[in-house]
């Protein structure tokens, strides 16, 4: 397994590391159309920001076999950052998309890898092609399991996925299966490894559990996901718990309304993580008893 893999689903390199731009301290990796942006390798993340220069930017530090790395990912789409300052990722997670903010002349994501921290200076960079990829023995310095990464070779998402999406989700298992329809019936399009997050797109129902959809033609079972943030506001949920308290406004301490059994119900208004069934009441969103089905 690489210590490091590419950043994002295209190795087609525009600009090179330094060369003829001395003071261009990483690579360029460039396509049109949507592309996500993946940790390269296990770590946490140190910088998630806008800058003027690096436009929206992501910086992780990573500890392999004892040695302390950090790699830098710019120029993404403006609102498409998935994690924060303090967040541990594992490699292969998607953290953005490709874009084109900051001090840029087009879609790209600018890639620089240091050996050792960033600084103002550059001085730690090095040429990320004499690693991206690499096959080394793996990520041992995170712990990780060099056998959990994700296999997929489809991870395209629908244009629309940024503004028509229900959230994000972690996988909470190791090599859990992903499936090209949502049935365990249907062929298997590969793994994903845990911990890794993925934008969640939609949700079917077999007759026994809930799929969330992650790509196109990429579904996994409820069991293997956990739903980290789920900002839909209006539709259909499927409610486990007979008896759910039901609240006269988005908090605990304004008395319970209303309870609702094991079903369908409409949902009208959203207030953070609390959601107004229709002439019931405020209900807190808990993923463990509640699907969003529509």
């Amino acid at each position: 397994m690489a210590k490091f893999i590419y950043p994002t689903d295209t190795t087609r390199v525009t600009s090179g590391f330094r060369g003829n731009r001395p003071d261009h301290h990483g690579i360029d990796l460039a396509e049109a159309g949507d592309h996500p942006i993946y940790a390269a390798a296990s770590g946490q993340v140190s910088s998630s920001y806008p800058s003027s220069s690096y436009g929206e930017c992501i910086m992780i530090v990573h500890t392999i076999d004892g040695v302390t790395w950090e790699t830098v990912y710019a120029h993404m789409r403006s609102g498409s950052r998935t994690v924060k300052a303090g967040d541990y990722v594992t490699q292969g997670q998607t953290i953005g998309v490709m874009g084109n903010t900051g001090q840029s002349s087009g879609q790209h994501l600018h890639f620089e890898l240091h050996k050792g921290r960033w600084n103002i200076n550059k001085s730690n960079a090095v040429n990320p092609l004499d690693y991206l990829g690499k096959e080394d023995g793996g990520n041992t310095g995170n712990g990780s399991d060099p056998t959990d990464v994700d296999t997929r070779k489809n991870v395209t998402l629908p244009s629309d996925w940024l503004t028509n999406n229900l959230g994000w989700l972690q996988c909470m298992q190791r090599q859990s299966w992903v499936y090209k329809e949502p049935n365990e019936f249907a062929e298997v399009v590969g793994k994903i490894p845990l911990g890794s997050g993925h934008v969640y797109l939609g949700n079917a129902w077999d007759g026994k559990r809930f799929w969330f959809k992650i790509a196109n033609d990429n579904w996994i079972p409820e069991t293997a996901m956990r739903i980290e943030k789920d900002g839909k506001s209006k539709g259909v949920i499927w409610n486990e718990w007979d008896g759910l308290e039901c609240y006269h406004h988005a908090n605990y301490n304004s008395g319970i309304r209303d309870r609702v059994g094991v079903g369908q119900w409409e949902i009208e208004f959203r207030d953070n993580n609390w959601i107004y069934i229709k002439d019931k009441g405020w209900v807190e969103f808990d993923e463990k008893i509640i699907r969003w089905i529509r």
